[in-house]
């Protein structure tokens, strides 16, 4: 099969665009992880970048995307690689040389470890390449749009079905699902125009490497985090192993995968930023989060807790709980107004979201399903025996560490959500029928991983993340008369 050159460059040009901006926000000297963490946040920043910029310059002529949109991308990339060389050269004085100290069974686990992660790769992205997208919601909700758009020639507007009717002579289109977000229409887009032709195979391998960048980028950052490259290697084959994860790469298509990537992202550059505080990184996480509703509608959600969080982090610890009671109020106060205004509807028995449907609020009891899926169903291996073992080994480090005890509270508030989603409205059913559970819990598994890095991660008297804890009980311990 021929390949386009243009398709490599499709690929090659959001690394080099995304390894850019990620230097040129780097605040510290290179120190360990750093490569690895550039090479794999830099293909996901860099192609967020080449979808936005798709979406500007390319809206009237998707067939070509690609040719109207990579001169966009290159002109970003050269500024930033211009900031982050001058931005090296003046770092390059205290850069640190990567030790190694490993034993020698601990370099053998980590080549037979990396053996094995690249042969899954081969093997799931071949498996990606052989088929076309599946004729389930891969196929009737996240292709659609890219397709019709690519043959079209044009972004034409989606629209519901009854303005679609109503105006039978405009240039509208309508679906199913007409209102889900679109930025992951314009990655397939960007693949698509670069290789010419609508060939899903070439578009929907992108699912696997998104996955290899992740898995790249956090081993960077938990070297950078200061676990040992073999621990740091057991965590990325603990992530790509798992069976609902390889199989939304192999049966590419679904928008779960690449939420769960920027949520896991977004957890990944936060806690490097609350370990080690680098601005940069608090950067890189805000914006990969605000990129969550722009996949899929529930990201809106996740964002909204990783905002609450990001700001009880930023606020001082004296003011926190003001912080959190005046969250509430305005939280309150937004109900109530969307509410009034018909953006929601919430009664003591159900809400009502426009976009989501009708849920009615009652006790739904899916304890043994949702069990069966976590725990017994081929999903997930061992994953939810091991997390709560490791939460108790390392219950102290909620209290010592605060990249470990606010990514917690994320994680504990996303997880009572879905909660409170299963077992007390009619979304139970998708527990029931093993359907769109575990793609919600999917959502969150790569932030599961990183709080397992930051609980086992070795804590240094310089961290900043636990510096403030470590200063209060200071200022709390009574003094020695003098």
């Amino acid at each position: 099969m021929y390949i386009e050159p243009a398709y490599i460059i499709a690929w090659l040009l959001p690394a080099l665009v995304g390894s850019g901006i990620w230097f040129a926000l780097r605040e510290r000297a290179r120190g360990p992880g750093d490569i690895a963490a550039a090479i794999g946040a830099g293909w996901l920043i860099g192609l967020v970048v080449a979808a936005e910029c798709a979406r500007f310059a390319a809206n009237a002529d998707t067939a070509h995307a690609f040719a109207r949109t990579w001169p966009w991308c290159a002109g970003i990339g050269f500024v930033a690689w211009i900031v982050a060389i001058v931005r090296m050269r003046r770092m390059a004085v205290g850069a640190q040389r990567e030790e190694s100290a490993s034993s020698n069974a601990a370099r053998w686990v980590w080549w037979l470890l990396l053996i094995w992660i690249v042969a899954r790769f081969l093997l799931i992205g071949d498996e990606a390449l052989l088929r076309p997208v599946f004729p389930w919601d891969a196929w009737s909700a996240w292709s659609t749009k890219p397709k019709a758009w690519f043959f079209a020639g044009s972004a034409e507007p989606y629209v519901p079905m009854a303005e679609w009717l109503a105006h039978p002579r405009d240039a509208l289109r309508t679906a199913a699902a007409w209102s889900y977000p679109e930025l992951l229409a314009w990655v397939q887009l960007w693949f698509a125009s670069a290789a010419s032709v609508w060939n899903e195979p070439l578009v929907d391998v992108a699912w696997c490497g998104a996955l290899a960048a992740f898995a790249l980028a956090a081993y960077g950052y938990w070297r950078a985090a200061g676990l040992a490259p073999w621990i740091a290697l057991v965590l990325v084959y603990g992530l790509v192993s798992l069976p609902l994860v390889d199989a939304h790469v192999a049966l590419a298509g679904y928008a779960d995968l690449w939420l769960a990537i920027l949520l896991g992202f977004a957890t990944l550059a936060w806690t490097r930023w609350m370990i080690a505080r680098e601005r940069g990184q608090w950067l890189l996480a805000v914006a990969s989060a605000l990129c969550l509703p722009a996949i899929k509608l529930e990201g809106t959600v996740w964002l909204l807790v990783f905002s609450v969080v990001v700001v009880l982090d930023i606020v001082p610890q004296r003011w926190r709980r003001h912080a959190v009671l005046g969250g509430a109020v305005v939280s309150m106060v937004g109900i109530f107004i969307a509410n009034a205004i018909g953006s929601i509807h919430v009664t003591w028995n159900q809400i009502e979201i426009p976009s989501l449907g009708t849920f009615a609020l009652a006790w739904h009891g899916v304890g043994g399903a949702m069990a069966e899926s976590l725990f017994t169903l081929p999903n997930w291996h061992l994953l939810w025996y091991l997390v709560p073992v490791l939460l108790v080994l390392r219950r102290r480090r909620f209290r010592e560490d605060r990249a470990a005890g606010l990514l917690g509270l994320m994680l504990l508030i996303d997880f009572a959500l879905l909660f409170v989603l299963f077992f007390f409205t009619t979304a139970s059913a998708w527990a029931q029928d093993f359907t769109s559970a575990n793609r919600l819990i999917l959502q969150l598994v790569p932030s599961v991983f990183v709080l397992a890095a930051v609980l086992l991660r070795p804590l240094a008297t310089s961290d900043a993340s636990g510096a403030d804890r470590r200063t209060a009980r200071a200022s709390a311990a009574p003094r020695a008369p003098a």
